[in-house]
């Protein structure tokens, strides 16, 4: 790889990114010029620089340019924004309930559209600040209960995290019902083929409870639902393959 494209790759990806990432944008009075906050931080801080070094006017120029359009570049105006060349998306307000269905960079990208077409609109107008607050709250409280990272919940929509709690109650509900095959002395004799890990129900069985586990920890609660649908699918059927009634 030349320098040249190690420089513009990392500059490409950060740029893809942040073309994906909510900000809010802003526009320049009556203009169509748009920047976020990002952007007009970099055409400030090179005009400041540029004066602290005393460079010539022509130089001094030629470095506000360079902070806006790189400014720009590194802080677009996003996808999700109604101001996006993209295309324009209708905005209508969302109630609590709605909002809880949003993933936060949803609801962060809903707060920032009302705002740039309706001046003045807060946060706590919107619900959207409440709203944030009560799915990072819900994502501490099944985080704990399920005991995994909270921050693996941070990007789902409240909704989807009381699922993934539920789903986590439903995990745990087969794993106890599997190892009372395995610590009870009797159900051992009963029924060994539920440890017999050479039977290929048994296997299965196995393999769809460490997958579950495996998607547990990731915190996709499309994926970690579907490994444990799998995995009780699986159970069923060892038990039957095992006599169990």
């Amino acid at each position: 790889m030349s320098n040249a494209g190690e420089w513009t790759a990392p500059l490409k990806a950060f740029h893809e990114k942040q073309l994906d990432r909510p900000r809010r944008v802003y526009r320049l009075g009556k203009t169509k010029v748009l920047f976020s906050r990002g952007h007009a931080a970099c055409t400030v801080g090179a005009a400041v620089v540029a004066s602290w070094l005393d460079f010539p006017t022509w130089t001094f120029w030629i470095a506000i340019a360079i902070g806006y359009f790189g400014g720009k570049y590194l802080f677009p105006v996003p996808r999700s924004s109604v101001a996006s060349r993209y295309g324009f998306r209708p905005v209508a307000r969302k109630s609590p309930g709605e909002l809880d269905y949003m993933t936060p960079e949803e609801i962060r990208a809903y707060q920032y559209n009302v705002q740039f077409i309706q001046k003045g609109v807060t946060p706590l107008e919107l619900g959207t600040e409440e709203a944030l607050g009560r799915q990072s709250e819900g994502a501490r409280a099944v985080s704990r209960a399920a005991g995994t990272d909270a921050g693996m919940l941070a990007h789902l929509s409240l909704a989807d995290v009381h699922e993934y709690g539920r789903t986590a109650d439903r995990h745990d509900l087969l794993k106890r019902r599997w190892l009372t095959y395995e610590v009870d002395p009797q159900l051992q004799f009963d029924y060994p083929a539920m440890s017999d890990v050479s039977l290929p129900a048994t296997a299965a069985m196995i393999r769809a409870m460490h997958n579950a586990d495996y998607e547990r920890a990731i915190g996709n609660g499309a994926a970690y639902r579907l490994a444990v649908d799998r995995f009780s699918q699986t159970l069923a059927e060892a038990e039957r393959a095992a006599g169990v009634p």
